[in-house]
């Protein structure tokens, strides 16, 4: 590839855009799909790189798993949309340069590398952080590669979960976006709470809100939809189970020295009898904000799909 610095230029560029043209955001993510694979020396087909770790706060995604979540072609473009828009917003406030905190890189740090192509040292520093030593390892060599490693302030093959960060009052951005669907198994939330705990406590945190939501689904209804289908007309939201934005280290005071659960407790929801005819399932929708505006909707990821917790022959009897 003959500049990769332009290339990764034109994919910021791309993913800036404030429509979605799917064949040609398509062809960007095979694009930056070649362009990291060319300078990395991974076997992702390696038994040894498909092991996730197993923690006591959720699972780290083997290396073949996490260079996969580029293939979520939204997810891709919206969180690199979302960290474009907070730096722009906070190069207004300031001309110090904005430190990103980036938990859970992966081996390619995806959403900082059309990043550093756009600006310059003087406007925009990192601190990276990455358990899988794998994934570190090439991520690593893929920044000196690219030649972005002046943009680092720090290396860290440790667990974000636990970390004790070095200077975390100069930090102005925690990026993390180590998610599944349903905030199940992965290290989000637990990774989200002990950073939280010690950055100041106007950090902007991306992505901004992360909820779960119980409701009512039409399934048919959420199939057939077009972009102008209004949600209402296919789930009717029953109540939020938790949700999680830059307040939520004092809003939930957790004990991060212990595993056991601190956040959801059992809790009964009442199903209203009167919307039962329109409804065929019970589900679970996981609510993504990357940054003010910029949102994951329903099924427009594999972080967005609903998890259907109850199906239509229990529904009607």
């Amino acid at each position: 590839m003959s500049n990769p610095i332009a290339v990764l230029q034109e994919i910021g560029r791309i993913f800036q855009k404030e429509e979605n043209n799917f064949a040609e955001l398509s062809n960007t993510i095979s694009i930056f799909k070649n362009l990291v694979n060319e300078l990395s020396t991974l076997d992702l087909e390696n038994e040894t790189a498909r092991k996730s770790l197993f923690l006591t706060n959720g699972k780290a995604l083997g290396t073949t798993w996490a260079a996969l979540c580029l293939d979520d072609v939204l997810r891709t473009k919206m969180f690199i949309k979302g960290v474009f828009k907070a730096i722009e917003q906070l190069r207004k406030k300031s001309t110090k340069p904005i430190h990103i905190l980036y938990a859970g890189t992966g081996p390619y740090a995806t959403l900082l590398l059309p990043i550093f192509a756009s600006f310059t040292t003087e406007e925009v520093q990192a601190t990276v952080i990455e358990i899988n030593t794998e994934s570190f390892e090439n991520m690593k060599r893929l920044i000196n590669k690219l030649g972005f490693d002046q943009y680092i302030l720090s290396y860290e093959n440790e667990d974000a979960t636990t970390i004790r960060l070095k200077n975390p009052e100069t930090i102005d951005i925690v990026l993390s976006e180590t998610l599944q669907c349903g905030l199940i198994k992965e290290q989000q939330i637990p990774i989200t709470f002990n950073l939280l705990q010690q950055v100041p406590e106007n950090t902007i945190l991306i992505p901004q809100s992360l909820a779960l939501d119980i409701c009512l689904l039409n399934y048919a209804g959420l199939k057939n939809r077009t972009e102008n289908t209004p949600e209402e007309s296919f789930c009717s939201v029953l109540e939020r189970v938790i949700e999680i934005t830059n307040k939520a280290a004092t809003q939930f005071q957790l004990d991060l020295n212990t595993s056991a659960t601190q956040i959801l407790a059992q809790k009964q929801i009442m199903l209203p009898m009167d919307k039962m005819s329109l409804y065929d399932n019970v589900a679970l929708l996981t609510r993504i904000t990357v940054f003010e505006n910029e949102k994951i909707a329903i099924n427009e990821s594999g972080l967005t799909i609903p998890i259907l917790l109850k199906k239509e022959i229990d529904l009607k009897t």
